[in-house]
């Protein structure tokens, strides 16, 4: 009995630490989601439908599906069936949205789902991503819709290399062939190795660096890098006007986390995606603090209803607040990111 009694015993205890550590992470897990549904809706009693992070919190604290297969990685791996159906316009009146002056010196000329933004200076504009090259040209467009020149486009900031950020760079150049195109160095790589078609495959052009400014006339942008989305995700933090009234706009870069994507591997493995994302995001939330943000401007229009707010916009009378500034709404969106990715984060270490 002897010889049986230790090895049974250990694992009884070896058992009895696995369920322990089970429990724990599931433990760890659901504080976190906690955290973030605490974060969905603002604490004031005067707020508007487009304060409520709902959509953001259900699509960020999923949690991630049991044996889901990873995508394939290699140099002949073909484009995802969703990215190959890309490559095709999409009909004008599914993608249209009239393009509008947010603040003085921003407008959206992004399309119903993809933000596309352009940032006035004194000296030129600075574009914030291209999305895809059969509808950059339009986005042109609109901006002399809104009074604005296409030829003055000095840079365009590249936040992520994917397909709705990035496709449009090649046809951005050919309209405005003086502009300068930045992104980080990890996501030049990014987009020269993945599987991206060789005709939207850009030459490199700027290379961004952590807390780098940019500054075109009277404005400056701060690129940080932030990976997660993809390995160099930037995030941007710069001014916005209203009339008299300054205020400090945040955008972040990528909002979902891949392990690998296009054919490329981005991160190792799933925890470490996980922990990089959540570093990027954490941080990146402190430095929306210090900078003072109170103004969300997303890369992708359902993350914050930016319509909603537009709409706010149209009828806003003299006097009234602006619907897209909202310190609350940058720091209770800040923490769904940050709060989430632990959960995901905790779960992930526990298979």
């Amino acid at each position: 009995m002897k010889l049986y009694l230790a090895p049974l015993f250990a694992t009884i205890l070896l058992a009895g630490w696995t369920v322990t550590n089970v429990e724990a992470q599931q433990s760890a897990a659901d504080a976190h989601v906690a955290a973030a549904k605490a974060a969905v809706a603002p604490k004031t009693a005067s707020s508007q439908p487009w304060h409520s992070f709902d959509g953001p919190f259900r699509q960020q604290c999923a949690k991630p599906r049991e044996n889901a297969q990873p995508q394939e990685v290699g140099p002949n791996v073909p484009l995802e069936k969703g990215e190959a159906a890309k490559l095709v316009p999409t009909p004008f009146e599914k993608w249209y949205t009239p393009p509008v002056k947010v603040f003085d010196n921003l407008y959206y000329i992004g399309t119903k789902t993809e933000s596309t933004w352009a940032l006035t200076t004194s000296d030129g504009i600075i574009l914030l991503n291209t999305n895809f090259d059969w509808v950059t040209t339009s986005l042109l467009e609109e901006l002399r819709m809104v009074g604005l020149d296409p030829a003055t486009i000095k840079y365009a900031v590249i936040t992520h290399a994917h397909s709705d950020h990035a496709w449009g760079i090649n046809n951005l150049k050919n309209l405005v062939p003086g502009v300068h195109v930045i992104m980080s160095e990890a996501d030049w790589n990014t987009l020269a190795n993945d599987n991206t078609p060789g005709r939207l495959k850009p030459v490199k052009d700027m290379v961004a660096t952590d807390g780098q400014k940019l500054t075109l006339g009277d404005t400056t942008v701060t690129l940080y890098i932030t990976p997660g989305s993809s390995p160099g995700t930037m995030s941007l933090i710069f001014p916005l006007k209203d009339g008299n009234q300054t205020h400090v706009g945040s955008m972040i870069g990528g909002t979902t986390a891949n392990v690998a994507r296009g054919g490329l591997q981005y991160f190792p493995d799933t925890p470490t995606m996980l922990k990089t994302y959540a570093a990027s995001a954490a941080r990146f939330h402190q430095i929306e603090d210090q900078a003072g943000a109170d103004t969300i401007i997303s890369i992708h229009a359902a993350l914050d209803q930016t319509f909603a707010k537009v709409d706010a916009l149209k009828s806003r009378a003299p006097g009234q607040p602006h619907p897209f500034v909202s310190k609350d709404d940058v720091d209770r969106f800040s923490t769904i990111l940050t709060e989430c990715a632990q959960a995901k984060l905790a779960w992930a270490t526990n298979e």
